[in-house]
C-alpha cells in the first residue's frame, strides 16, 4: 500500500525537527548546557554555611558538583564591596566538575566581625582552611588536596596574595586584579580627605574607600603584589584582563603579568580580552576561558 504524500511529508518534517532538537545540540557543550545525565544519589546542589574567622562567622554557600566525588574545589573571592559576585562563573565551574565556595568577608554583607583589608586577606585563608577541613572529614564532596582560588578585582588582589603564600593550592586565577600598592602610589593624595571617599560603602560595616587607601598605605610591604609574584615559580597562575577596564587599568595588570612571567609562574597565562571591569558584554567568553583553563590546570 502506497504511503500518502501528506504522511511522507510529515515524517520528513518530524525527522528534521528531531535532528535539530535542543538536547542534541546542548549535549555537545557541557560548559554551556545542563548535564545530560544526573547522579540521583549525588546530584548537583547547594549547601548554606558559615565559616569561622578570628571568632566571627562569615556567611556563604557551597555549590556542589554532581557525583560522589571527591571533587576539586574553588574558593571564590569577591571584590570591593562585592556587588559583582561572578556566580555565573561559579555555576559554569560546577558544570565542569568543580565544587565552588562563595562567601562574604567579615563585616561584609551581613557577615560578623569587622571589615578591614588585612581581615579580607586573613578571611580568604580561613575559607581555604575550612574547605580543606571539610574534605578531610569526608564532607561536601571536597578533595582537600585540590583546592584553588578565583578572585575578581580586590578579590583578584586577594587571590594573588593568598596564592603566593599557600603553595598547597592547585592553582590561582585573578580576574582584573587590583594592585592596591600601585594604585596608592599613583592616586591623588587628596582622595583620602574627600567627602565621597570617606562615606561608608554600602554593604560594608563602617568602612570607606578612604579607609582602604589608608590601610594599604600603612602596610605597603604586606600588600605589594609585584614583590610576591616570584612565589608562583613552577605553579599554575592565570590573569584575565579586560581592555576597556577603567576601574583597574590594564597597564597595572600587565605589570603583574610581566612580574609573574619573570618569576617563573608555570603554567601561566595572561588573557587580554574585550570588556569592561566586570566583563559585562563578554561573560560567555570570559567564563569559558576561565573554566577551560581551570579544567586543564586546577585538577
Amino acid at each position: 500500500m502506497t504511503e500518502p504524500k501528506g504522511a511522507i511529508l510529515m515524517r520528513i518534517i518530524l525527522g528534521l525537527l528531531a535532528a535539530l532538537s535542543v538536547p542534541a545540540v546542548a549535549d555537545t557543550d557541557p560548559l554551556l548546557s545542563d548535564p545530560a545525565t544526573i547522579d540521583r544519589e549525588n546530584p548537583p546542589g547547594m549547601v548554606e554555611l558559615q565559616i569561622p574567622s578570628a571568632g566571627a562567622m562569615m556567611n556563604g554557600h557551597m555549590y556542589l558538583a554532581g557525583g560522589a566525588g571527591p571533587h576539586p574545589t574553588v574558593v571564590m573571592l569577591h571584590g570591593f564591596p562585592g556587588n559583582e559576585k561572578n556566580l555565573d562563573t561559579a555555576q559554569m565551574l560546577r558544570r565542569a566538575g568543580f565544587n565552588v565556595l562563595y562567601f562574604h568577608y567579615r563585616g561584609a554583607w551581613g557577615s560578623g566581625g569587622d571589615y578591614h583589608l588585612a581581615n579580607v586577606v586573613a578571611d580568604a585563608k580561613a575559607a581555604v582552611a575550612y574547605v580543606r577541613a571539610q574534605g578531610e572529614a569526608g564532607k561536601d564532596r571536597v578533595d582537600p588536596t585540590r583546592v584553588s582560588l578565583f578572585g575578581h578585582s580586590l578579590g583578584g588582589f586577594n587571590a594573588i596574595l593568598n596564592g603566593a603564600a599557600d603553595t598547597g593550592l592547585a592553582c590561582t586565577v585573578a580576574a582584573a586584579p587590583a594592585d592596591m600598592v600601585n594604585f596608592v602610589e599613583n592616586a591623588d593624595p587628596n582622595i583620602v580627605v574627600s567627602a565621597g571617599a570617606n562615606t561608608p560603602v554600602p554593604g560594608l560595616k563602617n568602612y570607606s574607600f578612604a579607609d582602604l587607601i589608608k590601610e594599604t598605605d600603612a602596610d605597603r610591604e604586606a600588600f605589594d603584589l609585584q614583590s610576591k609574584m616570584a612565589a608562583f615559580k613552577g605553579r599554575a597562575l592565570m590573569i584575565v584582563t579586560a581592555e576597556g577596564d577603567v576601574v583597574v587599568p590594564p597597564e597595572g595588570q600587565q605589570a603583574l603579568a610581566d612580574a609573574a612571567k619573570a618569576g617563573g609562574a608555570k603554567p601561566f597565562r595572561h588573557v587580554v580580552m574585550d570588556g569592561d571591569h566586570g566583563f559585562a558584554w563578554t561573560r560567555i567568553a570570559f567564563n569559558t576561558t576561565v573554566t577551560n583553563w581551570m579544567s586543564e590546570h586546577c585538577r
